[in-house]
């Protein structure tokens, strides 16, 4: 018997999906069109973490830390 595998892409996820993961042991498969995004996404994130401005998360801290600069050289630890 094959095993069942949900793909998740960039879109919303059914509740038949969830089911099929959560009770039923399906695998998860990340989808072509989500590794595009992520990748993507990582592009922005690399660019943002060598710039000079503060971005939050990326070259600052969270939460009430803020407004608190992260080095660029303890960033990739962030």
């Amino acid at each position: 018997m094959k095993e069942q595998r949900v793909v998740v892409g960039t879109g919303p996820v059914s509740f038949d999906e969830i089911v099929a993961v959560a009770r039923g042991g399906a695998g998860v498969e990340l989808g072509a069109d989500a590794r595009v995004a992520v990748a993507r996404s990582r592009e922005v994130i690399e660019k943002l973490a060598v710039a000079d401005l503060p971005y939050y998360g990326v070259s600052t801290g969270f939460g009430a830390l803020a407004t608190r600069h992260i080095p660029a050289e303890r960033r990739a630890g962030l």
